[in-house]
């Protein structure tokens, strides 16, 4: 990508102001992060540059890829994957009466979510990962860091997982309007023992099959009586 179309990336969200803070960062290392806000936002939201933030900001806030109606007010919302909070961000200001707990196993896209979120008193952030059980996790990258995307987990230690049952139990959750969910490929084991799909209205999530094979199947096979909808990197199961 040359020195055009990498400017184009932060002049299209951000306009000049963008890029004169992305060139900024790149030739004096500061700033590392600029706050923005669209009509539809409440509050600010702040955007790590030269990080994935750019493009989630683009595809979850601007773009609404998770835009889905329904034909139900949602009450509870959980964003398991959230990573700087955009996706709980957008929950938030179209479901302003939601509770929205949002859990990302990530230490700097956590501290990212928390300030993001702190401005919504109705979204709860949680330092977790989901998982098939609860204990522990190792968090790694598939690539370099600064993407701030695409984190995995696998057995290990280093971050607290949660099953879906104890995530319920301990935000007082009795059943979940919305499940959105972009775990890179732990789906495969989130959803291999889920005794929980009854209470779920809507699942919006983005499948693992290239990292994790068989994720898909997974899934489908805890979904029957949902309607499936494909759209873009996401697929939606709508009971």
């Amino acid at each position: 990508m040359n020195i055009g179309e990498r400017m184009s990336v932060y002049y299209e969200p951000f306009g000049v102001g963008g890029v004169l803070a992305i060139l900024a960062c790149r030739i004096l290392g500061f700033p590392r992060r600029i706050s923005v806000r669209t009509k539809r936002m409440k509050h600010p939201v702040w955007v790590r540059l030269r990080t994935s933030d750019v493009d989630l900001y683009k595809s979850i806030l601007l773009q609404r890829e998770y835009e889905y109606e329904l034909n139900f007010s949602p009450r509870t919302i959980i964003d398991a994957g959230a990573n700087s909070g955009m996706t709980a961000i957008f929950y938030a200001n179209k479901y302003p009466g939601a509770t929205i707990v949002a859990v990302e196993p990530e230490p700097s896209n956590f501290s990212a979510l928390v300030k993001n979120v702190s401005s919504y008193p109705n979204v709860i952030p949680i330092h977790a990962a989901l998982w098939h059980e609860d204990g522990q996790v190792e968090v790694f990258p598939p690539g370099p860091r600064k993407s701030k995307w695409g984190f995995r987990v696998r057995p290990g230690h280093g971050c607290r997982a949660v099953t879906m049952r104890t995530l319920m139990h301990e935000a007082g959750i009795e059943s979940i309007d919305i499940l959105k969910v972009d775990v890179e490929g732990a789906e495969r084991e989130i959803f291999s023992n889920c005794d929980w799909m009854d209470r779920v209205k809507l699942l919006a999530i983005e499948l693992h099959d290239q990292f994790r094979p068989g994720c898909s199947d997974t899934v489908n096979a805890m979904t029957h009586g949902f309607t499936k909808t494909e759209r873009g990197t996401l697929t939606f199961y709508c009971r």
